[in-house]
């Protein structure tokens, strides 16, 4: 699963991050620097910009407060991720092993028909050893990146 969030900076809710951050941060200076941060406007062609959500593009405390904000998403994903997989490993391939007791093969070895366990080996390479459709193992793949 990849989960992009376009314009995640500029979507931010101000009320809610300060909740976020205010739950964990118990020094209130602190937290009022932060809010006036995400008080503080823009200039947008001469004219003085305000914005109630979103935070600061350019601010070098934007990201990290737009991980702060973002990591409730993270958690949620992480316990459904948690439900979903199944399983330690995924099963080696009935051809591949198939294919590797033939290439272990003694009779081959003993008249000395090398060019046959090549050939065997060439064959091996090209099959996947982890059995892909492995019903007994499954797992969710989270990745999540932002885009100003």
């Amino acid at each position: 699963m990849v989960c992009d969030i376009s314009k995640s900076f500029d979507s931010i809710d101000h009320q809610r991050l300060m909740n976020l951050i205010e739950n964990k941060i118990l020094d209130r200076q602190f937290t009022k620097l932060i809010r006036k941060s995400l008080r503080c406007g823009y200039f947008e062609f001469a004219r003085y910009e305000r914005n109630i959500v979103g935070t600061p593009q350019g601010s070098i405390i934007s990201p990290i407060l737009s991980n702060i904000y973002i990591h409730q998403l993270d958690v949620e994903i992480q316990k459904i991720k948690d439900r979903f997989d199944k399983g330690t490993r995924p099963r080696a391939n009935d051809g591949y092993k198939r294919m590797s007791y033939l290439m272990i093969d003694k009779k081959a070895k003993i008249t000395g028909d090398f060019q046959q366990v090549q050939e065997r080996f060439k064959e091996l390479q090209n099959i996947p050893y982890t059995d892909y459709s492995d019903p007994l193992y499954r797992r969710l793949n989270y990745v999540r990146y932002a885009d100003s």
